[in-house]
């Protein structure tokens, strides 16, 4: 039995107030950035030993993506606790048959590891967006700002109207490539050995999760899965705005990741077919993240 229109309106009011820590959240990445900042430019200055970057430029690109792996690592562990109380409920990388049983009736399941999930991703994203206004970290492209608006709107629609288990789905499969991402960013802009062997495990990962399973399992569940379990997502008068919100920002998030790989291929090929010097010149004339005057 389906829930009115009204009903998800409550729904969402009830669990607003379970988002707040959300701002502490923020708050606390930000914090921790700028000491993470302050430790590494302190470490350059007291231990010069001509191999640290002497560029600024550089130095913000390392201690960015520096950061960065540590909370692409936080996500993983939190998103990998959370997933086993969502898959538990039919609702995984294997099966997605229960991703939206019992909805919109299923916040009382919902369990801590989930919410502190949410809560944490809400954080780091909010704290990405103001990182750079507040003096800390490279200023994003417009694609980038549109991945991360993207992904914060269906982390609140997730979570306020109990979508929860598609929810920690969507963010799981889009987190995996990301410590691959960082740590190739941080051996190529230290000159490391590893760096092309670093680029190529990222790209494997990123082709498999947001290329692959990204469309075949997260897609396949929220635009049909969703349907079959409760046809009412189709109805005007009822679910169709949440249906159609949601998988709009879903299918835009799959076309930049498709857009996103184009440049990985370009990318790949230099660094398996091109020499290190060619790999260098197009890895720094191409920064699918990064506007181009940082």
């Amino acid at each position: 039995m389906t829930a009115p229109k009204e009903g998800l309106l409550d729904i969402a009011t009830s669990n607003l107030p379970l988002l707040l820590p959300a701002l502490g959240y923020t708050l606390a990445w930000l914090a921790v950035r700028f000491v993470f900042y302050a430790i590494l430019r302190a470490c350059w200055r007291s231990k010069a030993t001509g191999k640290e970057p002497k560029d600024v430029g550089l130095q913000e690109k390392i201690m960015e993506e520096s950061y960065d792996i540590i909370g692409s690592l936080v996500a993983f562990a939190l998103g990998l606790e959370a997933l086993k109380y969502s898959d538990q409920g039919g609702c995984g990388l294997l099966s997605t048959r229960d991703c939206f049983s019992g909805w919109p009736s299923a916040g009382a399941l919902r369990a801590p590891a989930v919410t502190l999930y949410h809560t944490v991703e809400l954080g780091w994203y909010l704290h990405y967006l103001a990182k750079h206004r507040l003096g800390m970290g490279m200023q994003d492209n417009l694609a980038m700002h549109l991945h991360h608006g993207s992904t914060l709107t269906l982390l609140f629609i997730s979570f306020t109207f109990n979508l929860h288990r598609i929810g920690v789905l969507v963010l799981f499969v889009l987190n995996l490539s990301n410590p691959f991402l960082h740590v190739a960013k941080v051996a190529h802009y230290t000159g490391a050995r590893s760096d092309k062997l670093t680029f190529l495990l990222f790209a494997v990962t990123f082709f498999v999760s947001r290329i692959l399973v990204f469309p075949a399992v997260v897609l396949k569940a929220s635009l049909l899965d969703s349907v079959r379990a409760n046809p009412a997502f189709l109805a005007a008068d009822q679910h169709l705005p949440v249906y159609a919100i949601a998988n709009l920002l879903l299918l835009a998030l799959m076309v930049m990741q498709v857009q996103w790989f184009r440049g990985i291929v370009r990318l790949l090929a230099k660094a398996l077919g091109g020499s290190q010097d060619e790999f260098t010149q197009e890895s720094q004339a191409h920064d699918y993240a990064k506007t181009k005057d940082e």
